[in-house]
Parts: C-alpha cells; sequence; structure tokens
C-alpha cells in the first residue's frame, strides 16, 4: 500500500510517499519539497500542486493520502486570524486536487498527535526547536537513512561557502511523519472511502 503524506502551507508543501509492502530501508519511494514561496496567490500555487500531484498519480499507485490538519489556533507571534483562515482555505484546496486527481481516500491528522504516536517525542525544554527536533527524528529513522536532504551553500556572512540544509527539509520532515502515520497507525475503517 503506498500512502501519501503531505505538510502544507503556502510557502512549501512537503511530498512523502511511503510504500509500507517494501523492507524499512526502501519504503520511501518519493520525498521533496514543493517551494511556492514565489509564486503568487492561492490559483497560481493550486495549480503548480496539481502539476505535481498529476505526475505522482503519473509514476504512482497512490492508496491512502495523509495531510496534517491546518492550525486552528493562535499562537503568540507566529498566527493571525487571517493567517489561520489562508492556511485553512489552501488546506482544503490541496486535500480537494490530491484527492480528487488521485481518487482514493483522504485523512487529516493533528501534527502533535501524529508525532506522538509514530515515537518522534519533542521536548519542550530542550534549546533544540521543535522543527528542528522533528528533522531529526526524521533523519534518523532507517526509512531516511538514504535520503539526500536538499542543501544550500551559504554566499556571505562568517559561515559564507559552508553547505547548510534548505528550509524545505523541515517540510520534507513533516510530510514524512504524517505519512508514516498514515503507514503504522491509520486504520483503514476511519477512512471515508467515497471517491467522487
Amino acid at each position: 500500500m503506498k500512502i501519501l503524506g503531505l505538510d502544507v502551507s503556502t510557502s512549501n508543501i512537503g511530498i512523502c510517499i511511503i510504500d509500507t509492502e517494501q523492507p524499512p530501508a526502501s519504503r520511501v519511494c518519493l520525498a521533496y519539497g514543493l517551494p511556492l514561496s514565489k509564486v503568487r496567490g492561492l490559483y497560481a500555487k493550486s495549480c503548480e500542486l496539481r502539476e505535481h500531484i498529476l505526475a505522482i498519480s503519473h509514476d504512482h499507485k497512490v492508496d491512502i493520502i495523509v495531510v496534517e490538519e491546518p492550525l486552528q489556533s493562535f499562537r503568540s507571534r507566529m498566527s493571525s486570524a487571517g493567517t489561520i483562515a489562508l492556511l485553512n482555505r489552501f488546506n482544503g484546496i490541496v486535500s480537494f486536487i490530491a484527492r480528487s486527481e488521485l481518487g482514493c481516500p483522504l485523512k487529516l491528522v493533528n501534527a502533535v498527535s501524529a508525532r506522538k504516536s509514530v515515537g518522534c517525542l519533542i521536548n519542550r525544554k530542550s534549546d533544540v526547536g521543535t522543527k528542528d527536533q522533528v528533522l531529526q527524528w526524521a533523519m534518523s529513522q532507517p526509512e531516511m537513512e538514504k535520503f539526500e536532504w536538499p542543501t544550500k551553500i551559504l554566499k556571505g556572512g562568517p559561515n559564507k561557502g559552508k553547505s547548510r540544509r534548505k528550509e524545505i527539509c523541515y517540510d520534507i520532515a513533516d510530510a514524512f511523519v504524517v505519512g508514516t502515520w498514515g503507514a503504522i497507525i491509520l486504520k483503514i475503517d476511519d477512512l471515508d472511502d467515497t471517491v467522487v
């Protein structure tokens, strides 16, 4: 069974397909981040995503889609009512496109619940932020050992010339988490399998 995990935001979309019928080291058959920060407007972002979903449908028979639920409450210094509304709208658009084009059931999952369920435990007292802890966990999993995480060479500052992981790695890690949740925790009975 192939599970498509999606981490949706208006700046990047993390995409990860996990094939549960493969051994752990070969389970991730696709993982990448779709950068959308330079694409203007929800319609254009949606069209860009649709092209990638069509390419996925051409190369993979996806059985289930798992999407990280959008933000539903305020976080200090991070979200406004407008931001939450925009993210919810875009998450709905992405979910509709993915389900329509891939023709399979879709399940939304809370990010915190998904992390706990798959063993990605976040230490709130750590100096390392949540995003970095999730990335470290994803990188340590057998399924992601061979994955080449996107990097960039810094062009200025005191670290000029050094290699750093791109921001989009966080989105890939989140997509891996929800895809893993779909592969090992999700029960088929929990799916709405009515596909139009």
